[in-house]
């Protein structure tokens, strides 16, 4: 069997390369043709930096009025003002002590046991004045509570450990501790955020764009038929049920006695009963000729009048 010589000295350089190491230089291939189709629309020109406040924008305020978690009722009313000038593109949207108002929704006394305070708050939106419309902010925390560092609540917990263990009694005195109320000074500083992006590209023409509602594929689309649940719990009974009576079964009543015969007669049967009468399944019509001979000798022994000779 015979071989070419080209073959041969290919393989023999194959196993050389491979024996010493060496690989076979890689051709890049050329790149693919780029697809012929509708050309795509550009996208939209974002706005130059500079001229638009995003959305989440901190901005601080300052109150006016003092809030404490203990005295404030709530559906309160607490007046603040902004801080600081808020200006786009060289135009001031709102300056440096423009009123502002926020609601206490609701609060929580400080109660025994080291239980704080606290405080829930709902931010109005912010006037724009000298323009007609309103700026949608909202509080960073509006749920507000006494915030304590681990190093403050690692000593409170030491001094209660020590006063446990050397004072006595002290651990009565720990439990009926009252907490610390949620008190916000006049003059303290509130953060809170934009809730609506102010464009103002156009200096005359001032954009408040409030974005789109927030679609989720979780929530649960709206039925006219609820769906029946896995499991009903049995209802709570407070009360047990009454147990009635037991109910006894009906005693029999006592049978009715004959009635007495009449008086001039006997008890016993008529012997001169027809033979209807004791013969069940016959009929009075099925004996005409035993009626007539009876009727006949009736006639014939009944006694006649009586005559005498003239």
């Amino acid at each position: 069997m015979r071989y070419d010589a080209r073959i041969i000295a290919g393989a023999i350089g194959l196993q050389t390369a491979f024996l010493l190491g060496v690989t076979p230089a890689a051709r890049a291939l050329p790149p693919p043709a780029p697809p012929k189709g509708v050309p795509s629309a550009s996208p939209p020109t974002a706005a130059p930096p500079g001229t638009t406040l995003p959305y989440g924008s901190i901005i601080y305020f300052v109150l006016d009025d003092g809030v404490n978690s203990g005295t404030t009722e709530p559906g309160t009313t607490i007046h603040m003002h902004l801080k600081s000038s808020i200006v786009v593109n060289g135009v001031t949207i709102a300056p440096a002590g423009a009123p502002a108002t926020f609601a206490v929704i609701t609060t929580l006394k400080a109660n025994t046991g080291d239980e704080d305070g606290a405080i829930e708050i709902h931010l109005d939106p912010l006037k724009l004045p000298g323009r007609d419309m309103v700026l949608p902010v909202r509080a960073l925390h509006e749920y507000l509570t006494r915030e304590l560092t681990a190093g403050q609540e690692a000593t409170r917990s030491t001094t209660d450990t020590i006063g446990d263990i050397l004072i006595p009694y002290h651990v009565l005195y720990h439990a009926l501790r009252p907490g610390h109320q949620m008190v916000l000074p006049v003059g303290s500083i509130l953060r809170a955020e934009t809730a609506a992006t102010i464009d103002a590209s156009d200096p005359h023409a001032i954009v408040l764009a409030t974005p789109p509602p927030f679609s989720s594929t979780y929530d649960v689309p709206h039925a006219d038929l609820t769906a029946p649940p896995f499991y009903t719990p049995a209802p709570m009974r407070p009360h047990p049920l009454p147990r009635g009576k037991p109910t006894l079964p009906p005693k029999p009543a006592a049978s009715p006695s004959p009635a007495a015969p009449a008086a001039g007669t006997t008890g016993a049967p008529n012997a001169a009963a027809s033979p209807a009468a004791t013969s069940p399944g016959t009929s009075p019509a099925a004996f005409p000729t035993f009626a007539a001979t009876s009727a006949a000798t009736s006639a014939a022994t009944a006694p006649g009048p009586s005559t005498s000779p003239q």
